[in-house]
Protein backbone atom coordinates (compact mmCIF):
# COMPACT_ATOMS: atom_id res chain seq x y z
CA UNK A 1 0.00 0.00 0.00
CA UNK A 2 2.83 2.37 0.88
CA UNK A 3 4.46 1.60 -2.47
CA UNK A 4 1.24 2.57 -4.28
CA UNK A 5 0.97 5.79 -2.31
CA UNK A 6 4.59 6.64 -3.10
CA UNK A 7 3.97 6.19 -6.83
CA UNK A 8 0.81 8.28 -6.62
CA UNK A 9 2.67 11.06 -4.86
CA UNK A 10 5.48 10.98 -7.42
CA UNK A 11 2.94 11.07 -10.27
CA UNK A 12 1.06 13.95 -8.63
CA UNK A 13 4.14 16.11 -8.22
CA UNK A 14 5.37 15.21 -11.69
CA UNK A 15 2.09 16.44 -13.15
CA UNK A 16 2.33 19.65 -11.13
CA UNK A 17 5.72 20.35 -12.73
CA UNK A 18 5.21 18.95 -16.24
CA UNK A 19 1.73 20.25 -17.07
CA UNK A 20 2.53 23.96 -16.46
CA UNK A 21 5.77 23.50 -18.41
CA UNK A 22 3.88 21.99 -21.36
CA UNK A 23 1.32 24.81 -21.23
CA UNK A 24 4.07 27.45 -21.16
CA UNK A 25 5.89 25.78 -24.06
CA UNK A 26 2.68 25.62 -26.09
CA UNK A 27 1.95 29.30 -25.42
CA UNK A 28 5.45 30.33 -26.46
CA UNK A 29 5.17 28.25 -29.64
CA UNK A 30 1.84 29.91 -30.43
CA UNK A 31 3.26 33.39 -29.84
CA UNK A 32 6.31 32.70 -32.03
CA UNK A 33 4.58 30.87 -34.86
CA UNK A 34 0.88 31.70 -35.09
CA UNK A 35 -0.08 34.84 -33.19
CA UNK A 36 0.32 37.93 -35.32
CA UNK A 37 2.69 40.72 -34.38
CA UNK A 38 1.06 43.95 -33.20
CA UNK A 39 0.84 47.14 -35.23
CA UNK A 40 2.36 50.28 -33.71
CA UNK A 41 1.52 53.96 -33.87
CA UNK A 42 3.33 56.96 -32.35
CA UNK A 43 6.18 55.02 -30.90
CA UNK A 44 5.41 52.08 -28.66
CA UNK A 45 1.64 52.66 -28.65
CA UNK A 46 -0.12 49.58 -30.05
CA UNK A 47 -2.78 50.54 -32.55
CA UNK A 48 -6.46 49.84 -32.03
CA UNK A 49 -7.62 47.12 -34.40
CA UNK A 50 -10.39 49.39 -35.69
CA UNK A 51 -7.99 52.20 -36.64
CA UNK A 52 -6.31 52.13 -40.08
CA UNK A 53 -2.72 51.05 -39.60
CA UNK A 54 -0.06 53.74 -39.75
CA UNK A 55 2.16 53.55 -42.83
CA UNK A 56 5.78 54.69 -42.67
CA UNK A 57 6.13 57.55 -45.18
CA UNK A 58 8.38 57.45 -48.20
CA UNK A 59 11.87 58.90 -47.89
CA UNK A 60 14.66 60.22 -50.10
CA UNK A 61 18.23 60.45 -48.78
CA UNK A 62 21.75 59.66 -50.02
CA UNK A 63 23.61 56.36 -49.78
CA UNK A 64 27.34 55.63 -49.54
CA UNK A 65 27.78 56.26 -53.28
CA UNK A 66 26.04 59.67 -53.09
CA UNK A 67 23.17 58.11 -55.04
CA UNK A 68 19.50 58.41 -54.14
CA UNK A 69 18.39 56.15 -51.30
CA UNK A 70 14.61 55.94 -51.60
CA UNK A 71 11.71 53.89 -50.38
CA UNK A 72 12.06 51.68 -53.43
CA UNK A 73 14.98 50.00 -51.64
CA UNK A 74 12.55 48.49 -49.10
CA UNK A 75 9.45 48.22 -51.29
CA UNK A 76 7.52 45.04 -50.48
CA UNK A 77 10.34 43.88 -48.19
CA UNK A 78 10.50 43.15 -44.47
CA UNK A 79 12.91 45.76 -43.19
CA UNK A 80 14.61 47.08 -40.08
CA UNK A 81 15.93 50.57 -39.51
CA UNK A 82 17.95 52.42 -36.88
CA UNK A 83 19.77 55.71 -36.37
CA UNK A 84 23.47 55.98 -35.45
CA UNK A 85 26.61 58.01 -36.14
CA UNK A 86 30.07 56.75 -37.01
CA UNK A 87 31.92 58.56 -34.19
CA UNK A 88 29.52 57.42 -31.46
CA UNK A 89 31.48 55.85 -28.57
CA UNK A 90 28.56 54.52 -26.52
CA UNK A 91 25.44 52.71 -27.75
CA UNK A 92 26.02 52.86 -31.51
CA UNK A 93 28.74 50.18 -31.67
CA UNK A 94 26.42 47.76 -29.84
CA UNK A 95 23.47 48.68 -32.04
CA UNK A 96 25.43 48.23 -35.24
CA UNK A 97 26.76 44.91 -33.94
CA UNK A 98 23.14 43.90 -33.49
CA UNK A 99 22.37 44.99 -37.04
CA UNK A 100 25.27 42.86 -38.27
CA UNK A 101 23.77 39.86 -36.48
CA UNK A 102 20.55 40.47 -38.41
CA UNK A 103 22.48 40.66 -41.68
CA UNK A 104 24.25 37.41 -40.79
CA UNK A 105 20.93 35.74 -39.99
CA UNK A 106 19.54 36.57 -43.45
CA UNK A 107 22.53 36.54 -45.83
CA UNK A 108 21.64 37.46 -49.41
CA UNK A 109 17.95 37.29 -48.48
CA UNK A 110 16.07 39.37 -51.03
CA UNK A 111 13.02 39.59 -48.75
CA UNK A 112 14.92 41.39 -45.97
CA UNK A 113 16.47 44.86 -46.01
CA UNK A 114 18.37 46.90 -43.42
CA UNK A 115 18.74 50.66 -43.15
CA UNK A 116 20.91 52.79 -40.87
CA UNK A 117 20.57 56.57 -41.03
CA UNK A 118 23.07 58.93 -39.45
CA UNK A 119 22.09 61.52 -36.86
CA UNK A 120 25.26 63.47 -37.69
CA UNK A 121 25.08 64.23 -41.42
CA UNK A 122 27.53 67.13 -41.10
CA UNK A 123 30.33 64.66 -40.42
CA UNK A 124 28.90 61.41 -41.81
CA UNK A 125 29.27 62.15 -45.49
CA UNK A 126 28.67 59.41 -48.10
CA UNK A 127 32.43 58.89 -48.31
CA UNK A 128 32.77 58.46 -44.56
CA UNK A 129 29.81 56.08 -44.47
CA UNK A 130 31.36 54.06 -47.28
CA UNK A 131 34.60 53.66 -45.30
CA UNK A 132 32.54 52.62 -42.27
CA UNK A 133 30.69 50.02 -44.35
CA UNK A 134 33.93 48.54 -45.67
CA UNK A 135 35.52 48.47 -42.21
CA UNK A 136 32.53 46.65 -40.69
CA UNK A 137 31.87 44.23 -43.58
CA UNK A 138 28.44 45.63 -44.38
CA UNK A 139 26.77 44.12 -47.45
CA UNK A 140 25.53 47.26 -49.17
CA UNK A 141 23.28 45.25 -51.48
CA UNK A 142 21.14 44.38 -48.47
CA UNK A 143 22.05 46.99 -45.87
CA UNK A 144 22.25 50.65 -46.84
CA UNK A 145 23.71 53.51 -44.80
CA UNK A 146 22.03 56.86 -45.38
CA UNK A 147 22.72 60.53 -44.89
CA UNK A 148 21.21 63.77 -46.16
CA UNK A 149 19.55 66.90 -44.85
CA UNK A 150 19.55 66.90 -41.06
CA UNK A 151 16.01 68.37 -40.77
CA UNK A 152 14.69 65.68 -43.14
CA UNK A 153 16.56 62.87 -41.38
CA UNK A 154 15.24 63.99 -38.00
CA UNK A 155 11.72 64.51 -39.32
CA UNK A 156 11.68 60.95 -40.63
CA UNK A 157 12.94 59.63 -37.27
CA UNK A 158 10.35 61.57 -35.28
CA UNK A 159 7.30 61.57 -37.52
CA UNK A 160 7.89 58.50 -39.66
CA UNK A 161 9.39 56.00 -37.22
CA UNK A 162 8.53 57.59 -33.84
CA UNK A 163 11.84 56.50 -32.31
CA UNK A 164 11.99 59.51 -30.00
CA UNK A 165 9.43 61.57 -28.14
CA UNK A 166 11.61 64.69 -28.00
CA UNK A 167 10.69 67.72 -30.05
CA UNK A 168 13.15 69.47 -32.33
CA UNK A 169 13.61 71.03 -35.73
CA UNK A 170 16.77 69.29 -36.92
CA UNK A 171 18.75 72.45 -36.27
CA UNK A 172 22.35 72.76 -35.20
CA UNK A 173 21.60 72.14 -31.51
CA UNK A 174 19.12 69.33 -32.13
CA UNK A 175 20.30 65.78 -31.50
CA UNK A 176 18.66 62.34 -31.51
CA UNK A 177 20.23 59.41 -29.69
CA UNK A 178 17.95 56.36 -29.65
CA UNK A 179 18.78 52.70 -28.98
CA UNK A 180 15.71 51.49 -30.87
CA UNK A 181 15.68 49.29 -33.96
CA UNK A 182 12.35 49.41 -35.77
CA UNK A 183 10.78 46.47 -37.59
CA UNK A 184 8.60 47.32 -40.61
CA UNK A 185 6.54 44.89 -42.68
CA UNK A 186 6.05 44.59 -46.44
CA UNK A 187 3.23 47.15 -46.36
CA UNK A 188 5.40 49.67 -44.45
CA UNK A 189 3.55 49.16 -41.15
CA UNK A 190 5.59 49.38 -37.94
CA UNK A 191 5.46 45.97 -36.25
CA UNK A 192 7.98 46.24 -33.43
CA UNK A 193 10.56 48.23 -31.46
CA UNK A 194 13.65 46.54 -30.05
CA UNK A 195 16.55 47.56 -27.83
CA UNK A 196 19.47 47.41 -30.23
CA UNK A 197 21.97 47.02 -27.39
CA UNK A 198 20.34 43.88 -25.95
CA UNK A 199 21.29 40.50 -27.47
CA UNK A 200 18.03 38.90 -26.33
CA UNK A 201 16.08 41.66 -28.05
CA UNK A 202 18.09 41.14 -31.23
CA UNK A 203 17.31 37.42 -31.11
CA UNK A 204 13.61 38.23 -30.71
CA UNK A 205 13.83 40.64 -33.62
CA UNK A 206 15.41 37.98 -35.85
CA UNK A 207 12.58 35.60 -34.93
CA UNK A 208 9.98 38.27 -35.69
CA UNK A 209 11.54 38.99 -39.08
CA UNK A 210 11.18 35.31 -39.93
CA UNK A 211 7.55 35.39 -38.82
CA UNK A 212 6.77 38.38 -41.04
CA UNK A 213 8.51 36.75 -44.01
CA UNK A 214 6.12 33.80 -43.98
CA UNK A 215 2.98 35.49 -42.68
CA UNK A 216 0.09 36.64 -44.90
CA UNK A 217 0.33 40.35 -45.88
CA UNK A 218 -1.97 41.60 -43.11
CA UNK A 219 -1.05 39.10 -40.38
Amino acid sequence: MKQVNRKAIILFFSLIIIVPLLVFTAMRWYENNIEGLPYYHSGTSIEDADVPHLTVPDFAFLNTDSSALKGSFVKEKVWVVNYFFTSCPTICPKMMAGMRLIQQAFPNDKQVRLLSFTVDPYHDTPTKLKKYAVKHSIDLQQWQLGTGSKPELYRFARNGLFITATDGDGGEGDFIHSDKIVLVDRQNHIRGYYDGTDEDEISRLITDISRLKVSPPNK
